[in-house]
């Protein structure tokens, strides 16, 4: 049976938007929301305690609050993909800014509403200590 041109290309049309709507689906983690994790400088997941403003043990500065579009429940140890946003732990403003509370300690996979222009700017992404 032959198909016609504008069939074909109704057809065409119609599965790449399906495929595309799916794959931007899986891209996100429920919308605008964003992770926080508490990582070292190679944006590997250390322990929470680390990133807790109130930590002045060794390292101290060399830990971040990384914020980006991860999945929760990701285990101390795992390396995450570039392209977060860091945050000092102490910088209570920048905390602010990114939807964390401005003290105290954030629970690694903590959901943070808003993501990506709610507030962020450049300041948040500053690593320095």
């Amino acid at each position: 049976m032959a198909v016609s041109n504008r069939v074909r290309a109704a057809l065409t049309t119609t599965v790449l938007t399906t495929a595309a709507t799916g794959y931007l689906a899986g891209c996100s983690i429920g919308g605008d929301d964003q992770v926080a994790y508490c990582t070292d400088e190679n944006g590997e997941i250390v322990d929470d305690d680390y990133c807790d403003d109130d930590y002045h043990g060794p390292g101290a500065g060399l830990f971040f609050l990384y914020l980006g579009g991860f999945r929760t429940g990701l285990p101390v140890g795992t390396v995450l993909p570039r392209g977060g946003t860091r945050i000092n732990p102490t910088d209570t403003v920048a905390r602010s800014r990114a939807g964390l509370p401005s003290t105290g300690k954030v629970s690694g996979g903590q959901r943070i509403s808003g993501g990506l222009g709610s507030g962020l700017g450049g300041r948040a992404g500053t690593a320095g200590g």
